[in-house]
């Protein structure tokens, strides 16, 4: 693993915050990479593989989260994860495909 590193600083808006789908969602995208990911919301922190440590930052709506990554695959890794969160993690495009259901 390369010595590239990145930071970057998200806003949580999903309505329902980083719960434990989320995290887990988080923690996939980090696994497809070669990059270690530590997520830091105040003076907390978590791995970006582990669910658990991730959900416990209770990151809630309009929460600031600093996403760090170490590794080749730094800003590839960063970037998929702005996304996901962009997103809001998939949420409302499930709740509007349960809607049409």
């Amino acid at each position: 693993m390369s010595d590239s590193k990145a930071i970057r600083s998200v806003t949580i808006t999903n309505p329902t915050g980083v719960h434990l789908r989320a995290a887990t969602l988080i923690a996939g995208v980090v696994r497809g990479f070669d990059a270690e990911v530590v997520l830091k919301k105040g003076f907390e922190d978590a791995k970006g593989t582990d669910v658990l440590q991730i959900a416990s930052l209770v990151a809630e709506l309009g929460d600031q989260v600093s996403l760090e990554a170490r590794g080749s695959d730094a800003e590839r890794v960063l970037d998929a994860l702005e996304q996901l969160f962009a997103e809001n993690f998939a949420e409302n495009r499930e709740n509007t495909e349960e809607a049409k259901s």
